[in-house]
């Protein structure tokens, strides 16, 4: 009975020994598979380290090379629609932005640009290797405001382009005004434009508003506010009429619907 309880101690004191060794033992496998897993990650690791700084160094390398290439250095300025005045002051602007064409600033060199009154608008792009495009979007004079014998030349807008000593014919006139009534007269340029080419001048007189001067007319027109080619035409054929030809007209007064109001100098006989 002795001799059983023994074997059966033994035995059990055996698998508890044998258990223990082979957790022991499952434990180092563990940690070696750990430990070998670690540095297999740390080489990894070092390895994706190595590429990075090796492509951040090349590409380092590669954009100082770029930026410092002559090639790339600006060497020409391609205008298209440019300005016919303030040159000096487009050539100064331009004069200024040199260097790499990759890192020019468009848009602070745009800024620089619509300084000019002429630009209303600029559009940049590159031409590699050396040529910056500049497209202008420019103003279209449209009044010349005569004053002290120049004359302000103007857009629709009001803005003052340039000043000329000579007048163009291509342009509205406008006389006796002051600059801060130029945006009443610009309410109407769709009107002007109309009779544009038979213009001699525009003006503002109270009450009336608007007036015009024609091409070889003596009057002066007070059109109001619409239809001044047709209310004006009019007029003309009435004023051909033996009726009206003994009057000297001065002014026509035309703002109101179905009828006119004209002053007369003098008046004369008109002979058969």
């Amino acid at each position: 009975m002795r001799n059983n309880t023994n074997s059966t101690m033994a035995g059990v004191a055996l698998r508890g020994e044998t258990e223990f060794l082979r957790k022991l033992n499952n434990k180092t496998i563990n940690k070696q598979k750990k430990i070998r897993s670690i540095r297999i990650k740390g080489l990894h690791m070092f390895f994706i380290f190595f590429l990075l700084v090796t492509a951040a160094f090349a590409a380092y390398k590669i954009g100082m090379f770029v930026l410092t290439w002559e090639k790339l250095n600006i060497k020409t300025f391609a205008l298209i629609d440019k300005p016919p005045v303030e040159t000096k002051k487009l050539e100064t602007i331009l004069t200024q932005y040199q260097g790499n064409i990759l890192i020019l600033d468009f848009e602070d060199l745009r800024e620089r640009l619509l300084t000019l009154k002429v630009v209303k608008d600029v559009s940049l792009s590159r031409r590699l290797p050396s040529t910056i495009e500049i497209k202008f979007i420019l103003r279209k004079p449209v009044f010349q405001v005569a004053i002290n014998g120049k004359y302000n030349i103007i857009d629709n807008e009001g803005v003052v382009l340039y000043t000329s000593n000579k007048s163009r014919n291509d342009l509205i006139t406008i006389r006796d005004i002051k600059m801060t009534e130029l945006e009443t007269i610009a309410r109407y340029l769709p009107e002007l434009s109309r009779i544009k080419d038979s213009l001699r001048c525009v003006s503002l007189k109270r009450p009336y508003g608007i007036a015009l001067k024609l091409k070889g007319k003596k009057e002066i027109f007070y059109p109001g506010e619409k239809d001044f080619a047709d209310k004006i035409a009019t007029y003309l054929k009435l004023r051909e009429r033996p009726l009206l030809e003994k009057y000297n007209i001065t002014c026509v007064d035309l703002r109101f619907k179905d009828r006119f109001h004209f002053e007369y100098e003098s008046h004369r006989e008109v002979k058969n």
